[in-house]
């Protein structure tokens, strides 16, 4: 059984789709599977050993340029010759070359899409529409990726396909720890983890924090993600509440911090499939997200969490504040989510899935 996965690149495997992407590959090699794995550009995570299997670069510049397109044509070539009937590729460049250049020499593709387009732009949206025709199958992280993806690329219902990320099993609820209760009098901690990026509208979530410590709730926020801090600290002294909010910078291992949250928030702009709002339920946190993308396609209102309307700063302080008051509501809707993922967002369901859509697509993979 042999697949190749090619992407414009690996940044590390902290990031979104990198984790999945390696969860992916480490699950079918588990199940006996030969991968090849290339990227078009390097990074400095790809130029070391650490993925699990070699990192092959093809040095694949500019759409526009010939030799971008050769260059996958020749890859294509070499995986031909060693009996690789299909190609799953993640990212934009590669979603443009990749399948008419794999077609070429007899191979089917798969492209990925993880988010809800806000990269396409009129010249790309054209490109990927006219190299679209050679995608054998789309495979999308929410039904509300795959709906953008088929009204913007113009791909049809039965070449799409819906797989959920995979996680591991959760950990038990009575194995999460929680240091922000070590006291009676210790803040409600209000958690993010977002990069600092304007789209995740982390400045509607420190306004939020700023009204409730107006209304004397005795509330701290936490933000773990990278980036540049200034405008954030700025906005912060601007309200004056320095010693409410904590900017914990990018973080290896966000779960230790995310078990200290007592509310967790993402209050994104758009998403397709929110890998925090995951390790937030997965860690049994009530979670208060915006209603976009595939946020409530994971969290039900009232259930696991609360849904706001992106932007609506107000009504994002209410919910939270909801929250502050109420440790068994908290308690009750964290469990809900904690079960919620683990009967829906296993790692087996996605690797089984994955290999469905191969199957089906090539069944010679199974025998390559």
């Amino acid at each position: 059984m042999k697949l190749a996965i090619i992407m414009d690149r690996y940044e590390n495997p902290y990031a979104g789709t990198e984790s999945q992407v390696l969860k992916l590959v480490k699950g079918l090699m588990e199940r006996g599977w030969s991968i090849r794995f290339a990227v078009f550009r390097s990074t400095d995570y790809s130029l070391t050993d650490d993925f699990p299997v070699p990192v092959e670069h093809l040095g694949v510049g500019s759409l526009s340029s010939p030799k971008s397109w050769w260059r996958v044509y020749r890859y294509a070539r070499v995986l031909r010759l060693q009996g690789i009937p299909l190609v799953h590729v993640f990212f934009n460049d590669a979603s443009v070359i990749c399948p008419p250049m794999m077609r070429l020499v007899g191979l089917k593709t798969v492209i990925s899409r993880r988010d809800m387009g806000f990269w396409y732009t009129p010249k790309y949206l054209q490109a990927l529409r006219l190299t679209g025709r050679w995608v054998s199958a789309a495979i999308c992280n929410s039904r509300a990726v795959a709906d953008i993806t088929s009204q913007q690329e113009r791909i049809e219902a039965d070449r799409l396909r819906v797989i959920y990320n995979g996680y591991p099993e959760a950990p038990r609820l009575s194995e999460i720890t929680n240091s922000t209760r070590t006291a009676d009098n210790s803040p409600i901690v209000i958690g993010i983890v977002a990069n600092l990026r304007p789209i995740k509208r982390i400045h509607d979530l420190i306004e939020a924090v700023a009204r409730l410590v107006s209304d004397e709730l005795d509330v701290e926020l936490r933000v773990v993600g990278g980036g540049d801090q200034k405008p954030y600290l700025e906005k912060v002294r601007e309200l004056g509440i320095e010693s409410r909010v904590f900017l914990l910078g990018s973080q290896s291992d966000p779960e230790q911090h995310i078990q200290a949250f007592d509310i967790a928030v993402l209050c994104s702009e758009t998403e397709g499939f929110s890998n925090a709002i995951i390790e937030y339920m997965r860690c049994a946190k009530p979670v208060v997200c915006s209603r976009t993308g595939g946020n409530p396609e994971i969290v039900e209102e009232g259930v696991s969490g609360y849904l706001v309307p992106v932007g609506d700063i107000s009504a994002l302080a209410d919910r939270i504040g909801h929250l502050v008051s109420r440790p068994d509501l908290r308690a009750r809707m964290g469990k809900a989510g904690q079960e919620h993922i683990h009967s829906r967002y296993s790692l087996v369901n996605m690797l089984n899935q994955h290999v469905d859509v191969y199957d089906r697509i090539a069944p010679e993979v199974m025998d390559s």
